[in-house]
């Protein structure tokens, strides 16, 4: 072929290649931002992580408080209680001693009028001295009336001792009533620390005070492994939102049994005695789920007995 042809098509000159439009410092230096950044974030995350963590202990440790109260605060209403029985045995065995002692004072006091009547009789037949026989009525009328009139006193001893009892038994139902209130602010509490769904999951994990593990259990009687516990769902009430379940930890086995869906089921895990808790969000015909909680540090959270 002649290349001096003028009807041959001349080559296409060299395409020269495009220039970027952000210069290599430009992007070394928001690279460099970048990781400054995310190392910030991880940071943050890391003191937010303790602060929290300081709570939840500060928490653990008031709510470990208030059930202390509350078993001390049972004992003694339990030590009262049987006391006031005691007492009140007590006070019953004395009334019934007082009342044979009335009976056995108004017999003496019958037989000793029928001894005086006698006397006086004889005195009048006898055709004895006038005075003497006053007299002698006399004695026997003031020692039948001191004799009524310590009865009587016995008596209202019996019925101060009752009313004593009876305002011990008040105190007593007063201060149980506040022990009640008490349990209901605890239960309060406790289930303000329960998610019913994922959003309420999602705020609890921002708290970072727990691990939170979401789970299903497929079929009723089939083993589920969740973390290093086993799950097994043997019983389901959709419509009344109620199910039965068996926890298997430890080589143990627990049988939880017509629980309702967002109710909390605590339990002990291993020889450091970690407190798990376990909450059924849905249920339906054959299958269930939730979440299972954990606490992060399960070294802090023992709960085992230290001597």
């Amino acid at each position: 072929m002649n290349t001096l042809d003028p009807n041959t098509p001349k080559p296409a000159p060299p395409v020269a290649p495009e220039k970027s439009l952000i210069p290599e410092g430009v992007k070394l230096a928001l690279l460099l931002v970048l990781i400054l950044a995310v190392a910030y974030l991880f940071y943050d995350n890391s003191r937010i992580k303790k602060a929290q963590q300081a709570r939840l202990d500060k928490i653990a440790d008031e709510i470990q408080l208030v059930e202390n109260a509350q078993k001390v605060g049972e004992s003694s209403i339990t030590s009262q209680l049987s006391t006031l029985k005691s007492d009140l045995a007590g006070t019953q065995e004395a009334v019934g001693t007082t009342k044979a002692e009335m009976k056995k004072t108004a017999s003496q006091i019958q037989a000793e009028g029928q001894r005086t009547k006698q006397e006086l009789t004889k005195a009048i037949s006898s055709k004895a001295d006038t005075a003497h026989v006053e007299a002698q009525v006399q004695a026997a009328k003031s020692e039948a009336d001191s004799k009524i009139s310590q009865v009587n006193t016995e008596v209202g001893g019996v019925k101060s001792e009752v009313s004593v009892v009876k305002t011990d038994l008040e105190n007593t139902r007063r201060d149980l009533e506040g022990t009640q209130r008490q349990l209901v602010d605890v239960r309060d509490t406790l289930s303000a620390a329960v998610a019913k769904n994922s959003s309420e999951l999602a705020q609890l994990r921002l708290k970072g005070e727990r691990e939170y593990v979401e789970f299903t259990l497929p079929k009723k009687n089939q083993l589920t492994k969740v973390e290093d516990i086993r799950v097994v769902l043997t019983k389901t009430d959709p419509k009344k939102g109620k199910y039965n379940l068996r926890i298997v930890v430890d080589d143990n086995k627990l049988e939880k049994n017509d629980r309702f869906i967002n109710e909390p089921i605590q339990f002990l895990v291993g020889q450091n005695r970690v407190r798990y808790e376990i909450v059924i969000n849905w249920v339906q015909k054959d299958q269930a789920g939730g979440y299972l909680s954990i606490p992060k540090d399960k070294s802090l959270s023992s709960e085992r007995t230290k001597h």
